[in-house]
């Protein structure tokens, strides 16, 4: 396992972007393009257009929800894409916001860490080509086995998380973790710890059976640090998505930010996103983002590098923009800056141009 890999995320982009920027990426030298799945697109069709337009990187699930699908479905759907793209294949497997299941999926959120047991399990077992029976809690299975060519390796399973009890099973069951928003204070005290109770508990050790620790962020890429103010918003919504995960609130806290996020709360709470935009200080965005010159945004890479991460994920950020995360999360009537597409994809390319490590090499970097 790489010990300074750099992923990006492609999200909200028509497949013939989708097409264009993988190959980029594939030429740049990122490990892995991880492909969303909340409202622009399912994952799995962007990821087969991209794996038919690029030889090396990986292609990720980042993430699906673990009730958008039976896992039959899943391991169908994850098995044969792994084929297409030639076993690049990372399977990334998520709760997602109870909203999202409730509302959209028409399912019970409910007993989390039991459901992500099951499911993993489940689909771990189809994937290596066993005659799956398996009563669960939550999922139940009776009698499948899946008939297509198996892997020649494992695809990998990778869990979102950010709470300690989904950190702790990710580490002892799943093959990596995506976890989103970390401070570095919250990585070191919180998600190392929580991944080490996990992994103890399965008898393995997270470096020797090399368990890939990624931690995304949000992400603007400029010539000088101007990327920090146009990062604020992102930094508004995690630090409002109580209703997605309380533990973004936390991450702020474990960095020393208690005051602004108080503030900012409050602000969001009477429908003043714009002003709630004005109480983060470039220390504190510069602290849950990766923003500003190349030179800077090595730094806040290599800084994640060193805590233990073996992964940054890139996650480009529409420009000075702020949106709702699920249902609720603003005020009815708050008022959203306009989304600028044209400046999103320039987002997207720069941190293409200046990021991978063909980049770097093209700089004398």
């Amino acid at each position: 396992m790489t010990t300074d890999g750099l992923d990006v995320f492609l999200e909200g982009l028509p497949l013939s972007l989708v097409r264009e920027l993988a190959r980029r990426a594939d030429q740049r030298g990122f490990r892995n393009i991880w492909l969303p799945e909340i409202t622009f697109a399912d994952a799995f069709i962007p990821a087969a257009a991209a794996a038919m337009e690029t030889k090396r990187i990986g292609l990720a699930t980042g993430v699906v929800g673990i009730w958008s699908r039976s896992p039959v479905a899943m391991a169908l759907t994850a098995g044969t894409l792994n084929q297409l793209c030639s076993g690049r294949m990372i399977l990334g497997l998520g709760l997602q916001a109870r909203t999202y299941v409730e509302d959209w999926h028409g399912a019970h959120y409910g007993k989390t860490v039991t459901a992500m047991r099951e499911y993993v399990t489940i689909v771990r077992r189809i994937l290596a080509g066993e005659n799956v029976t398996f009563q669960g809690e939550v999922f139940r299975v009776k009698n499948f086995q899946l008939q297509m060519p198996l892997p020649t390796k494992r695809i990998p399973i990778y869990m979102a998380a950010i709470g300690p009890k989904m950190l702790q099973l990710a580490g002892e069951l799943a093959d990596g973790v995506l976890g989103y928003f970390y401070s570095l204070p919250y990585f070191e005290q919180v998600v190392l710890p929580n991944l080490e109770i996990g992994a103890q508990r399965s008898g393995r050790s997270l470096a020797r059976d090399h368990f890939d620790i990624a931690a995304g962020l949000p992400c603007i890429i400029t010539d000088d640090n101007s990327g920090l103010g146009l990062n604020k918003g992102q930094v508004v919504m995690f630090a409002t998505a109580m209703g997605s995960s309380p533990f973004y609130a936390e991450s702020i806290a474990r960095a020393g930010f208690q005051n602004e996020l108080r503030r900012i709360q409050e602000r969001v709470a009477r429908g003043d996103a714009k002003g709630a935009v004005e109480c983060v200080s470039d220390q504190m965005a510069d602290a849950f983002t990766v923003s500003g010159s190349p030179e800077h945004a090595r730094a806040r890479i290599a800084a994640y590098h060193k805590a233990g991460a073996t992964t940054v994920v890139l996650n480009p950020s529409p420009p000075g923009m702020y949106f709702p995360l699920f249902q609720g999360h603003f005020p009815e009537g708050t008022e959203i800056p306009p989304f600028n597409f044209p400046d999103y994809v320039k987002v997207i390319e720069k941190i293409m141009d200046t990021m991978g490590s063909s980049a770097h090499a093209e700089t004398g970097r």
